[in-house]
């Protein structure tokens, strides 16, 4: 499976894994959601690329050929029985990028406890905001009203060394620096004189083709 990004597989397809599968594919990456429900699997299949399959079951599991996927995100919100024995073998197939949504406390540790990787909260872990963090481009993301989007980011290579004022930021791709936090050092809010170095954690605000831009540009 091979577009623009990373291979994620989606399993289960309600509110929560159908934002978290139309957000990935909108940002280009390789997506196939999996759900063993057939009135949502037909729903969905003209959006994005869906099956139908029970993955509590072992044999659906080599079927779909998991083992090949880099990442992995369990939205299944209905069963805990279904979403962990889904996440255990997941994980016994070798995805180790594994994300799974958790209903209680209690089910946050089982999940934790057998090996996934990331632990979403289903109350407060909007499907959308997942996708994106699991597209591996922000370290966090915050929408906010409007157009604009508040994202944390490690620091482009094209930038680094670069102070705020001379990589032209604002200028160049219509984004604002918020702040920036150093490895070991307190958060700094963006003066245009501040440096952004390698490792550093920025916070920076605009649309997202903005962002993505910033991100993405060469040196």
């Amino acid at each position: 499976m091979a577009k623009k990004g990373k291979s994620v597989l989606v399993v289960g397809l309600g509110r929560f894994g159908s934002a978290v599968a139309t957000t990935l594919d909108a940002l280009g990456q390789d997506v196939l959601a999996v759900d063993k429900d057939p009135a949502l699997v037909s729903r969905w299949s003209a959006h994005i690329p869906v099956v139908e399959a029970d993955m509590t079951d072992v044999v659906a599991i080599e079927q779909i050929d998991a083992s090949q996927f880099d990442t992995a995100v369990v939205a299944i919100g209905d069963s805990v029985e279904a979403s962990v024995i889904t996440t255990g073998n997941l994980l016994d197939a070798g995805v180790t990028d594994l994300w799974a949504k958790s209903v209680s406390i209690q089910h946050a540790r089982i999940l934790q406890r057998i090996g996934a990787r990331h632990i979403i909260n289903a109350e407060t872990d909007a499907g959308k905001r997942v996708g994106h963090l699991v597209s591996g481009n922000y370290l966090d993301y915050i929408e906010i009203e409007g157009a604009h989007t508040v994202v944390k980011i490690h620091t482009p290579s094209h930038v680094v060394g670069h102070s705020i004022e001379d990589a032209q930021v604002h200028e160049r791709y219509g984004i604002t620096v918020v702040g920036i936090k150093s490895p070991g050092k307190e958060f700094q809010y963006g003066s245009k004189e501040l440096v952004m170095r390698r490792n550093d954690e920025l916070v920076i605000m605009g649309k997202e083709d903005q962002i993505d831009k910033f991100i993405h540009a060469e040196r």
